[in-house]
């Protein structure tokens, strides 16, 4: 029994390694400031931003697009439900993403142009002006990071 537990936790480890490597660039310092008084998303609207990785150089957030994502949102009691295409930088559609977001953690699905499809989890802080940064985690591929902003109906 004791071994099931110690495997169990370190495969809990390894899940949330990805996780743990996110929260250094979500809570870097320049877009730290502008979260300082977080804020929900109140109504439903639209949203489009982009993805690929975020570095910091010199205290400034650096955006490298691998891509562009683009769609609607909606807010319930519990939950924000985000869905939207998902774009390469050539502006052609290469495949959609549906986000149920619970405070700052996000589950949801991407799916190809082919039909295929791979649950995802993430983190997505939202800052008072509406913008959001976030890093979404698959079994598969990469690990990237959103980014973009709300803007309500």
């Amino acid at each position: 029994m004791k071994k099931q537990i110690i495997l169990a936790l370190i495969v809990t480890l390894i899940f949330l390694m990805p996780t743990f490597n996110a929260l250094p660039i979500i809570k870097s310092s320049s877009f730290e400031k502008k979260t300082t008084q977080l804020r929900s998303i109140d109504n439903d609207g639209t949203f489009v931003g982009g993805f690929g990785l975020i570095n910091k150089e010199n205290d400034e957030l650096q955006f490298k697009y691998s891509g562009y994502i683009g769609g609607i949102y909606k807010d319930t009691n519990k939950y924000k439900i985000i869905a939207g295409k998902i774009y390469d930088l050539n502006k052609e559609q290469t495949g959609t993403i549906i986000i149920y977001n619970f405070k700052s953690f996000i589950v949801g699905k991407l799916k190809n142009m082919d039909g295929k499809s791979v649950s995802i989890v993430g983190l997505l802080i939202i800052n008072k002006d509406m913008k959001f940064v976030g890093r979404i985690m698959s079994f598969f591929g990469p690990a990237p990071h959103i980014w973009g902003t709300f803007t309500p109906n």
